[in-house]
């Protein structure tokens, strides 16, 4: 079973989201908090199987398709509030009946950056601070490395998931309490620097530590079901399997 992002990672966030009403709305209705309030991003990469993806999309207050994953979204009969992008690769037919069912068509023809990175600077323009990803990994590695480098430097909290693995791009000023099974592995990695953090938890705690790109954080094992983790300055991504 999958365990994302808004289960294991709970932040206080100095600075609320600034949802819309219908979004706000919809998190009522699915009992979810400000806090956990996240939107899920569908990348044309590689996904789960779908029964596992659908309830992850149900619970998202917003669904976001890039381009072409429209297609197999809607196929697939997953729930997709909006698509992004330059609609180069969605066929017409599919823009057409996803408009009859009441969704929004974000085009941008900008091709100075992919359909992935539009989404994001959508997310970032609507103040969400919390999003998920599936489709973003997998699928070549210049296109991994380049959504990984757009994640980090939007600012959110991002978590990319494939194959089992999680990728999460987390905020400074925030304290983060991430639930953990003693003896689990992660490891944490400075985009190209982190000052200040502080990690327990683990076997290799840090206090007021400075930590550089490299190989530093690499492999660190939990000692409690809770890792306690924040950073004053810099970017910081954390990779470890899920549940």
């Amino acid at each position: 079973m999958f365990t994302y992002f808004l289960t294991p990672l709970k932040g206080v966030n100095r600075q609320k989201a600034n949802d819309d009403n219908r979004l706000l709305e919809k998190g009522k209705r699915l009992r979810i908090t400000v806090e956990e309030a996240y939107r899920l991003i569908l990348a044309n990469g590689p996904w789960p199987n779908i029964s596992l993806l659908q309830p992850q999309c149900e619970r998202a207050v917003q669904v976001i398709a890039c381009d072409g994953a429209l297609d197999r979204a809607l196929a697939a009969d997953l729930p997709v509030d909006i698509v992004i992008g330059d609609m180069d690769s969605v066929q017409n037919k599919t823009l057409a009946e996803f408009l009859k069912q009441g969704g929004e068509v974000v085009e941008i023809k900008d091709q100075e950056s992919n359909d992935f990175t539009k989404a994001v600077n959508y997310c970032v323009e609507k103040g969400q601070t919390r999003l998920v990803v599936f489709g973003g990994l997998g699928h070549d590695l210049g296109h991994e490395w380049g959504n990984i480098l757009t994640s980090v430097a939007s600012n959110l909290q991002i978590e990319m998931v494939h194959d089992g693995k999680s990728i999460r791009t987390l905020e400074k000023d925030i304290s983060y309490s991430i639930e953990m099974t003693p003896g689990e592995e992660f490891s944490l990695f400075a985009i190209p620097f982190c000052d200040g953090i502080s990690l327990t938890g683990c076997s290799y705690e840090l206090h007021q530590h400075r930590l550089e790109m490299g190989s530093q954080g690499v492999h660190n094992i939990a000692k409690e079901k809770q890792l306690q983790l924040s950073f004053e300055q810099g970017a910081l991504v954390m990779i470890k399997s899920l549940r």
